[in-house]
Formats: C-alpha cells, sequence, structure tokens
C-alpha cells in the first residue's frame, strides 16, 4: 500500500491573517487554534502576546456565562504566553472566589500590592471587603497592611458595631471617614439607607437605586429596597426571591404567623394563579388586607369568574350595580372590546344619574372623558364638553377643546369655547395666551395687548406677553409714522426698548429708528442706518430686501429707493437656515401686518424663493410649514410651487390638498374630476393614518365642490344598487349596462374609479373628437354626466378584458353622438 504524501507545510503569512481575522471579528476560539500552530512553527514574540490576549478574552467571555472553571484554565493557559503585570488579574482572583477555591484564593490575594488593592482594582477590593465582613474575615491577614484598604475596613467594623450598639453619632462619625472612592462605599449608603427606615422610605429608595446592579452590595441593597414595599408591589417581588431571602424580608417586616402563611401559600400557588385560586385566597386572608379591600378585589375577579357570586354574597352581600358595570366596562376594555364597554360605561352613568347625589358628578364627568381617549377627535371633543356638564372646573378640558377647534379650523366654535374659557379662567396665563393669539390672528391689536398687560400683572417675566406688547409698540409706531406724527414715533420707539427682551428685538428698534432718520431727518443718514440695521438682523439679502420691503410699506416709504442700498437678492441661494428664518419672519408678518402689503413684498423676493425651492433639499416640516403660512397669505403661486416641489418627494395627503387648492386659487369648487378623485382617495388615506387634521381639510375641499355640483355627488354605479329609484325608468346607465351581474358591477366600480384619479372630463372629450370627429361631443358630456360614466365603464371593462356587449360606439350612439361603426375596441388611449 502506498504511502500518503506528506502534507505541504502551512504558509505562514496565511495563517497569521487568518489568526489576525477572527481575532478582529471576536473570535477567539479560532484563533487561538491559529496562533498555537504558527507558535509550532516559530517562536515569535508577537504571536505570543496575541495568543495571551486571545485566552484572556475567551476566558472572559466564558466567565460572563458563568463557566467559571474553564474561564480559570484559559486565563491560567495566558500566562504561559506572557509575564506579569497579567491581564484581567483582578477578574481570576474573582472567578476563584466564585469556584469557592480558598487555598488558591488566599495564594493569590497574597501576592496584591496596596497600589493594585487601593487604585487598580476597585471592583475586586469591593468583593473582598463584603467576604471579609461575611464568611471570611482571616482573608484581612492575607492583604497588605499598609493599604488604604485595611484602614477603611477598620473603619466599615467600627460603624457595624455602632449600628449594633444603635449609637447613630458614632455610626455617622465613623461613615463620614470613608473617602468616596473607599471599596466600602456601597456597604456606606447601604447603611445610610437603613438607619433612616423606617421614619423616611423615600429617602432610602433613593440613596438604593445609586447603588448600580454590578456592585458587591447590589444583593443586600435590593433585599432592603423590597423590605421597604408593601402590598401588591411586595408580594410581586417576593415571589420573585429564594426562600432565604423571604426569611430576611420577613424578619425585617415582622411578619405575623398568619402573613408568613398567606407567604407560603402566595408563593406555591403564584406560576397558577386562576381567578379562583385569587378570589379563595383574599377571602381567606382578608383578615391581612381589610374586609374593603377583599370585597373590592374580589368584585373585581366576578367579572371573570362568575362560579364566585355566591361566595361573595356569602361573605361581602349583593354586588353593588354601578360597581359590576364599572368592572364589566373595564374588563371588555382587556379584552379590546370597546363597543360593549362604552355600552357598560353608559350603564354607569345612568347608574349615578339615577341616585341623583352631587358627588356623582365628578364621576359621571370623568367616565366621559374616559370614554373620550378612545374617539376620534370630533366626538373625543363632543364627549368632553359633555362632561363639562358636570365638572366645570377642569381647565385642561378646555384646553383640548379650543386645540381641537383650533386645528380643525372652526374658527366660530372657537371664537365660543375661548370666550368660555376667559370667563371660567380669567387669571389663567395659558388662556389668556390663546386670547393674545387669537386677537393678534383677527389683528385687533388693542385687545392683544390688553391680554399681554393682563398676563405681565400676573406674571411680570412673561416673555410672551413682552413679545405682544413689543409688536404692539412698533406697530403703532408705523401707524404714526404713515401719518408722520414722528415725536410720537420716537416715543412709541423708546416704549417697545424699556421691555428690554433681548439682543434681536434691540436690533428691530435700530432698524425703526433709522426708518424715522429716513423720513424725518436725512435721507442719505437713514439709508446707511437701515442698511446696517439689516444686516445686523440678517446675513443673506432675500430677507434684508423683503423685511426691508414690509418696513418701507408699512411706514409709507418708497421701497425701491431703500431696496437700491441694499446688495441684490434675485439671484441668492438661500441655505435652509436663512430659509427657515424667511419662514419666521413671515409668519411674524402674517400675524402683523396687512396681507396686500406681504403681497407687494414677496412680489420683490419670488425668484429667490422659488430657486430656493427648486434648489435645495428642505426638510418636509419645513415645507408643510411654508404652506400653511402661505395658504393663510392666499398666495397661490408661490403655494403652487412649493406644493408642486413637495409633492414630487412625498405624495402625502397634505401635498395633494396643498395642489388642489393652490392649482385652482382656493377654490376647489373649480377642480377637475381627476382632481376630486385624487382628494378623495388622499382624504382616505388620510384617515386610514388617523391623521385627523389633514383629513378634515382634504373634506373640506371635497365638500365644497359637491356643494356647487350636487349632480357629481353620485357614484358612477350608484344607480345599480337602487340609488334614484324615482328615475329608475329612465335610467340610462340601467338600460346600457343593466344585464351586467352584481360580481361585473363590483369589478367595474373599483376600476372606473381608479382610472377616474388619471383621466380627466376635458381628456376624454378631446381624444373623442380627435376620434369621431364631431366637437358637440364636449357639450354632450357637460349636459349629460352619465355619458362620462358610461364611457368609464366600457373604458373599465376593455382594461379588464370583461366582455359586457357594449362598446364606444354603443355609448356614443344611445346619446346620439358619431356614427356607429362595427369596432368594439376603445378608440382613444388614455
Amino acid at each position: 500500500m502506498k504511502k500518503k504524501p506528506a502534507a505541504a507545510p502551512a504558509d505562514p503569512n496565511s495563517l497569521e491573517q487568518q489568526a489576525q481575522t477572527q481575532l478582529s471579528a471576536g473570535k477567539y476560539k479560532e484563533a487561538i487554534g491559529l496562533y498555537k500552530k504558527l507558535l509550532k512553527i516559530s517562536d515569535h514574540n508577537e504571536w505570543h502576546k496575541k495568543l495571551a490576549y486571545c485566552y484572556v478574552q475567551r476566558a472572559t467571555a466564558l466567565a460572563a456565562q458563568g463557566m467559571f472553571k474553564e474561564a480559570l484554565v484559559l486565563w491560567e493557559n495566558h500566562r504561559q504566553h506572557t509575564h506579569a503585570p497579567y491581564a484581567a488579574y483582578d477578574q481570576y482572583i474573582i472567578w476563584l472566589i466564585l469556584s469557592k477555591n480558598k487555598a488558591r484564593i488566599q495564594e493569590n490575594i497574597q501576592q496584591l500590592s496596596a497600589q493594585q488593592l487601593d487604585k487598580e482594582y476597585p471592583a475586586l477590593a469591593a468583593v473582598l471587603g463584603l467576604l471579609i465582613l461575611t464568611e471570611h474575615p482571616e482573608f484581612a491577614l492575607d492583604l497588605p497592611q499598609d493599604s488604604m484598604f485595611i484602614a477603611h475596613l477598620q473603619q466599615v467594623k467600627m460603624a457595624l458595631q455602632a449600628y449594633q450598639d444603635n449609637n447613630r453619632e458614632k455610626l455617622d462619625e465613623a461613615l463620614k471617614q470613608l473617602p468616596y472612592r473607599s471599596a466600602f462605599k456601597d456597604l456606606r449608603t447601604v447603611l445610610n439607607a437603613l438607619i433612616t427606615l423606617p421614619e423616611s422610605i423615600d429617602q432610602a429608595r433613593v440613596l438604593l437605586a445609586k447603588i448600580p446592579d454590578n456592585s458587591a452590595y447590589s444583593n443586600f441593597a435590593h433585599l432592603l429596597l423590597v423590605s421597604t414595599f408593601d402590598g401588591a408591589e411586595l408580594a410581586k417581588n417576593l415571589v420573585k426571591l429564594s426562600p432565604a431571602q423571604r426569611n430576611i424580608i420577613s424578619n425585617i417586616k415582622g411578619f405575623n404567623k398568619t402573613q408568613l402563611e398567606f407567604l407560603t401559600h402566595l408563593t406555591r400557588q403564584y406560576e397558577h394563579l386562576s381567578d379562583k385560586v385569587k378570589f379563595n385566597m383574599a377571602i381567606q386572608y382578608q383578615s391581612l388586607c381589610g374586609t374593603e379591600f377583599a370585597k373590592n378585589y374580589c368584585q373585581q375577579l366576578l367579572v371573570n369568574y362568575s362560579a364566585g357570586h355566591k361566595i361573595f354574597k356569602k361573605n361581602f352581600g349583593a354586588v353593588d350595580e354601578f360597581e359590576n358595570n364599572r368592572l364589566h366596562a373595564l374588563a371588555c376594555e382587556r379584552q379590546g372590546n370597546s363597543y360593549d364597554a362604552e355600552h357598560y360605561w353608559r350603564l354607569c352613568i345612568k347608574e349615578l344619574i339615577g341616585q341623583h347625589l352631587e358627588e356623582n358628578n365628578l364621576k359621571i364627568a370623568l367616565i366621559l372623558r374616559h370614554l373620550s381617549k378612545r374617539e376620534e377627535p370630533a366626538e373625543k371633543t363632543e364627549l368632553l364638553i359633555e362632561s363639562l356638564q358636570y365638572d366645570a372646573e377642569d381647565r385642561d378640558i378646555y384646553l383640548q377643546i379650543l386645540q381641537h377647534y383650533q386645528q380643525a379650523e372652526a374658527t366660530k366654535d372657537y371664537k365660543l369655547w375661548l370666550s368660555k374659557a376667559l370667563k371660567k379662567f380669567p387669571q389663567d396665563i395659558d388662556i389668556l395666551i390663546q386670547a393674545v393669539r387669537e386677537a393678534t390672528r383677527n389683528k385687533t391689536y388693542k385687545k392683544a395687548s390688553q391680554y399681554a398687560t393682563k398676563i405681565l400683572k400676573i406674571d411680570p417675566l412673561n416673555t410672551f406677553a413682552k413679545q405682544t406688547l413689543f409688536a404692539s409698540h412698533l406697530a403703532h409706531a408705523y401707524r404714526l409714522m404713515r401719518e408722520k406724527s414722528y415725536p410720537l414715533v420716537a416715543k412709541e420707539i423708546a416704549l417697545a426698548e424699556a421691555l428690554n427682551i433681548g439682543k434681536i428685538y434691540v436690533k428691530q428698534t435700530q432698524l425703526m429708528r433709522a426708518l424715522l432718520c429716513f423720513a424725518h431727518e436725512d435721507k442719505e443718514q437713514g439709508l446707511q442706518l437701515i442698511s446696517d440695521a439689516l444686516a445686523n438682523l440678517y446675513t443673506d439679502p432675500v430677507n434684508r430686501h423683503f423685511h426691508a420691503s414690509m418696513a418701507a410699506l408699512s411706514a409709507g416709504l418708497p421701497v425701491a429707493t431703500i431696496l437700491r442700498v441694499l446688495p441684490p437678492a434675485k439671484d441668492y441661494l438661500l441655505t435652509e437656515s436663512e430659509f427657515t428664518q424667511f419662514i419666521q419672519l413671515l409668519e411674524q408678518f402674517i400675524n402683523e401686518a396687512d396681507n396686500s402689503q406681504i403681497h407687494k413684498a414677496l412680489e420683490k423676493v419670488k425668484a429667490p424663493l422659488k430657486k430656493a425651492l427648486t434648489g435645495q433639499d428642505f426638510a418636509e416640516s419645513t415645507l408643510r410649514h411654508l404652506c400653511k403660512l402661505l395658504e393663510k397669505l392666499e398666495h397661490f403661486e408661490l403655494l403652487r410651487h412649493c406644493a408642486k416641489t413637495a409633492f414630487a418627494k412625498w405624495q402625502e395627503p397634505i401635498w395633494m390638498y396643498y395642489r388642489v387648492y393652490a392649482d385652482n386659487n382656493g377654490k376647489p369648487e373649480d377642480c377637475t374630476y381627476r382632481e376630486l378623485m385624487s382628494l378623495e382617495h388622499y382624504h382616505e388615506q388620510a384617515m386610514l393614518a388617523k391623521d385627523f387634521q389633514v383629513g378634515i381639510k382634504l373634506q373640506k375641499l371635497i365638500d365644497r365642490y359637491y356643494h356647487a355640483h350636487p349632480q357629481s355627488s353620485m357614484n358612477f354605479l350608484d344607480n345599480f344598487f337602487g340609488i334614484n329609484d324615482d328615475d329608475e325608468e329612465d335610467d340610462k346607465l340601467d338600460i346600457l349596462f343593466g344585464h351586467l351581474s352584481d360580481e361585473v358591477v363590483m369589478k367595474l366600480d373599483e376600476t372606473v374609479e381608479s382610472l377616474s384619479k388619471k383621466t380627466s372630463i376635458e381628456q376624454v372629450a378631446i381624444e373623442l373628437i380627435q376620434s369621431i370627429g364631431d366637437k358637440s361631443v364636449m357639450l354632450a358630456i357637460m349636459q349629460e354626466p352619465d355619458l362620462f360614466s358610461a364611457l368609464m365603464i366600457v373604458k373599465a371593462a376593455d382594461k379588464l378584458g370583461i366582455n359586457i356587449d357594449v362598446s364606444i360606439e354603443d355609448v356614443l350612439a344611445y346619446y346620439g353622438i358619431g356614427k356607429r361603426t362595427s369596432s368594439s375596441s376603445f378608440p382613444f388611449p388614455f
């Protein structure tokens, strides 16, 4: 038999590369094998170092899994490839302690220096300290006696003796001698917590929470923390402890015989606590928790444990009707059955109302508010309003109602509830701030100033109120400048400056003084001061031009003259921060100035704004903010540009809203049928996503369209489902398509809806005119809404490949348009 050829010797370079790869990937077991092979080839010092490193890392990983004996073997192997000081030596000794190898523990701790014990190995020092104080006091003799550890150990022994002697003064003195970095610092915290009990439970919990989970004293801290609990929290923690640990807690708490029996019973049954077991335990041990608690607890269990009614009645009497309904409602909620839950809550309310007790009003209000949490905004608000009939003192409910009407843009309702809130809480700052904002939106600045002044009387440092008064002074100054009452302008500027609310506001008053100089003193100097003031306010020319235009228009000064001294803005590309600053400035002017003036000012910066929208990748939230302002301003040109840019990036409902709104200049009644279908589609998407605010906005556009075109509110195939029964005999769609089955109709309806989102009436008419050469088709479609519906049904059938025995020519012939041909295919490609 031939001998096998000897294997080719391994390539050291390849082996080293493999070993390094495994080491870098944290695969230390594989790396160890490869480095051992390398050392058989050559005795390189670098390979010894890396092998030693891998041994230590592998040992640490095994120790983390509780495999201490295996970890010890690997760590000891690493010493063959390196020299002292050894890596992870403190961990090695801790593993020895956890393995309970006393002889080797003592052998190794005898080699520790004071430097290692006091500074280098804090975790080991803490473990040794605990070990010396509990199981092995003799270990103290094996440690360097000149170490700080030994000195601190003596202080700790004195502290423990003082605690046993109940000598608080000596205990405090001994604990003060322990520095922050002592190995016994966590024990000091435990003792400090212990002496606060039972008088200051909260303070004890705060102290115990400071001890980290990896501390040698964490078990002591946890047991002491559990001892501060009572009731359900105590029971929940006790069942997780060992019998020995439970005995410690029982001793600390001073449990009596009955309590110990209950604890034993609970521990045995904890994994199998059925409603029946819990019910019987509550009755058996009601002396521990009190009859009232046991009664309420058992009544809750009756919802799912109906067999307990007889026992309950025997021990506690008949079940209260209100409480029974309340517990049923809660049980339904736990099961996710909100419909039945509401039924039981309403029964609760009925029961409370029937009792005619004033103290029930708050309960009724709380139930209604609880029900409101599961509802959509409109229904939620109705329930909140209903709750105020029973408890009108909850300020937060008023604020929630106001928030809903504000988001829903229900101005009339918002004003009504703001008036009610102000009457109820005339000194409430949050409600007064709402009043300021509403007055500002309505441009009733005098009223806004009055509310702001009232806020400052309550809170003299309120920044929002100061900002409102500042804006009021400047607005008045602009009006006075238009009237050429220059001395009074200076007075208003001084009043604004006296509010002293920040550097940015100082810059605004500087601009105001510059305008006053231009208007009343020296035009050349004024222009220079205006340019300097705007440069202090903004780094970019776009914001400067916009603010300058607004300031000039508000003051009745020549816009062109002022803009000429500023750097050109037309070709400037705004950064995101500059664009955000522009949006903030625009919002400020919308609140403070006339819309016609803002439109004129925007004309001056329209070009760079469009450039920024096209050339920069702004955040969606930034563009939403801008569109919201442009909508309020009714600046449809910029709104169109912004919405088109945004919709190309994010096909979200809000962008379809802005697109349709802007494309039709704020008149949704003028939108195309395709746009209407898009609105309805995205409205559905918004509601599914629970974006109710956007859903409401889309619904308003749809409602306005149908209000202007009531005949369009019918679905294409509504007649197939029995709508318009009065016209059934004359229904043209029924004559053309009445022979189709319900199943086919449903398929066609879905496809028609999809096609309608992509196809306008105008597009259908134009393509038909090109196909049949009859220009009257446009007029026919406008006069006969059903004609468009019929054409779309045929197109849908063609798309689905369904033979409905009706062609496009059949439809046109039926409506008296064009000439009938033999072709049955759809003649135009939309």
